[in-house]
């Protein structure tokens, strides 16, 4: 019986069979008959966890000019999440310039992601006072309303910013240091997508975060780095329990 070499393992493989009986190559399909494996990679499952993403949007008229690259950053962000974990839930807030009353608005309360980049079409961006807005208290308002799950074994929670200019001091008294550091206490993550400022810096820094610059028209390919960074810190975390450190783009 004639004989041939498995392109894959090199074994001898019998003419008139199409399948090498070590390595399971396909010795008769493919370009050229080249072969190709039938070993097939595993389907990773959905982390074993519940995933809370909890944002806040400035709502001022200073955000309108970027009213079309905060739905795309919204949707960029819970896309990735939502295939590796296996619940994700959202709220979703908006929040604006208290001394102009713009009271903080909670449009999502736990909802689905779907809801979620429902809400943010909704947002009319104008109103507010001269910047600077009270973002520290909107992030303080998510830090101390949202039913966090404190078991990182069972769950991880993220606060994403969406905002412009920098912040008012928080009515609370907090340094946007103090906030930031009870943020990573509590082991809740922190995105600020919005334009640096020092004290968006210090609440970053502080709660060990990541600040990337908010746009109008996003580059894609930025899109992708910042989507795939905060799927993996926050599905690996919500899996391990442990901080995983990466670094922003």
């Amino acid at each position: 019986m004639n004989t041939r070499e498995c392109p894959s393992c090199k074994s001898p493989v019998a003419d008139n069979v199409d399948m090498c009986g070590t390595c399971g190559w396909q010795l008769n399909v493919g370009i050229g008959k080249g072969g190709a494996s039938i070993v097939r990679p595993a389907v990773r499952p959905k982390m074993p966890c519940v995933v809370q993403i909890a944002f806040t949007d400035d709502r001022t008229g200073s955000s309108d000019q970027f009213k079309i690259g905060i739905p795309i950053t919204v949707e960029g962000i819970l896309t990735p999440v939502v295939a590796k974990a296996r619940e994700v839930k959202v709220w979703f807030q908006v929040h604006g310039d208290l001394d102009e009353g713009q009271d903080m608005v909670l449009l999502l309360d736990g909802g689905s992601p779907e809801d979620a980049k429902k809400a943010v079409q909704t947002v009319d961006y104008s109103g507010g006072g001269d910047a600077p807005e009270h973002h520290l208290d909107a992030v303080e308002k998510l830090l101390n309303t949202v039913p966090w799950i404190a078991d990182p074994k069972k769950a991880r929670g993220a606060i994403v910013l969406l905002a412009t200019a920098d912040s008012k001091p928080a009515r609370s008294g907090k340094s946007a240091r103090q906030i930031g550091e009870e943020i990573k206490t509590r082991g809740i993550l922190l995105y600020l997508v919005c334009e640096e400022t020092p004290q968006l810096r210090e609440l970053s820094d502080a709660a060990g975060g990541w600040l990337f610059k908010i746009s109008n028209t996003p580059d894609p390919k930025e899109m992708q780095q910042i989507a795939a960074k905060v799927a993996a810190s926050i599905t690996i975390q919500a899996g391990a329990g442990a901080t995983v450190p990466l670094t922003a783009p």
